[in-house]
């Protein structure tokens, strides 16, 4: 009897350990955890290290390699130049119902004074057809160069990425957000029929202690690349309603963004090489919207921005400066001077 209930009791114990081995631990579901979605983060704080890193926003096809990984050895300027990606952007479907939609300058056939686009400018002119731009043609300026901008994008590119026409088209808008005049002899742009690229970047800014920030430029180029039309605002965060001091001589300060300055430059090519003929003496730019605000990093983000009192000089005839005693700074300038103007 006590050999039997021995023999019963060690085939209980071997009939439970066999069937606990048998049990497998389910392993946890990997494909189960979220994909989390960090393009929206955005910062305050001065940022090192290699800033020209690539932000990817979501947009991105990950069976297709990306511009960096195609050219191993990119351009040490990666900025916008006369050879732009191909714009497939039509004109907007919706000129001549009288009411200025996204990708249109205008869209009325009211005559209106040049004045109201520019205090410096006098005459009447009236939107183009093709509500791309006003006939600039029919107006007369004060100063050397006055312009007048409305620009609006609902997608910031990345100045390093702009080589790649596919992602290029997402921001390119196919409308003259610059008008004005300029010159000894008056020069108007747009010319009519120039098929002008309005479009918005963020680029790098490295200050004086190394710090590196985010800054915006918002650009224009015709198809055939110049003149071209800049705003490079200070580098750091933007903040809708904030006025911008259009400033042809300080240099951009990194402590706080404290200096709310941008800079007009109007950039032409002579002798194969790009030159500086006219830079922004008076004005201000107002950030009519931007998303996401207060970030360092805007691809992909949007803004809208207007400008109607910009006056600027060829930069060796800025009024009240002896430019060959006091001449601007390398970064002021950017480009050399153009041989003529």
């Amino acid at each position: 009897m006590k050999k039997f209930l021995l023999f019963t009791l060690f085939m209980s114990l071997f009939f439970i350990i066999s069937c606990g081995g048998d049990v497998a631990e389910d392993p946890e579901e990997l494909s189960d955890i979220p994909d989390w979605d960090y393009s929206n983060v955005v910062t305050d704080e001065e940022t090192y290290g290699d800033a020209d890193a690539p932000v990817d926003n979501g947009n991105s096809d990950p069976t297709e390699p990306s511009p960096e990984a195609t050219d191993p050895e990119p351009s040490a300027d990666p900025g916008i130049s006369d050879e732009l990606p191909d714009n497939e952007n039509s004109l907007p479907q919706g000129c001549g119902n009288e009411t200025v939609e996204y990708g249109e300058r205008c869209d009325s056939d009211a005559p209106i004074t040049c004045s109201n686009l520019n205090s410096g400018m006098t005459g009447v002119t009236k939107c183009l057809a093709d509500c791309t731009a006003f006939d600039m043609s029919t107006c007369e300026k004060k100063s050397w160069g006055v312009l007048n901008v409305r620009f609006m994008t609902k997608f910031i590119l990345d100045n390093a990425k702009t080589g790649d026409s596919n992602y290029f088209s997402q921001g390119a808008l196919p409308y003259a957000a610059f008008n004005g005049l300029y010159g000894d002899s008056d020069s108007f742009f747009p010319q009519s029929g120039d098929s002008s690229v309005s479009f918005a970047v963020t680029d790098n800014y490295t200050g004086t202690f190394g710090g590196n920030k985010r800054q915006l430029f918002v650009k224009q180029n015709p198809a055939n690349g110049y003149p071209r039309h800049e705003l490079e605002f200070a580098p750091g965060t933007l903040k809708t309603g904030a006025e911008y001091k259009i400033n042809a001589v300080d240099i951009f300060d990194l402590v706080n963004n404290i200096l709310k300055l941008v800079r007009y430059r109007l950039v032409d090519k002579q002798n194969g090489t790009e030159c500086i003929m006219g830079i922004g003496y008076t004005g201000s730019v107002f950030i009519t919207s931007v998303y996401p605000e207060n970030a360092d990093l805007y691809e992909g983000g949007s803004v809208e921005i207007v400008a109607n009192d910009v006056e600027f000089y060829y930069p060796t005839e800025i009024p009240g400066r002896n430019y060959e005693e006091d001449p601007l700074s390398d970064e002021v300038l950017k480009y050399p001077l153009c041989p003529s103007k």
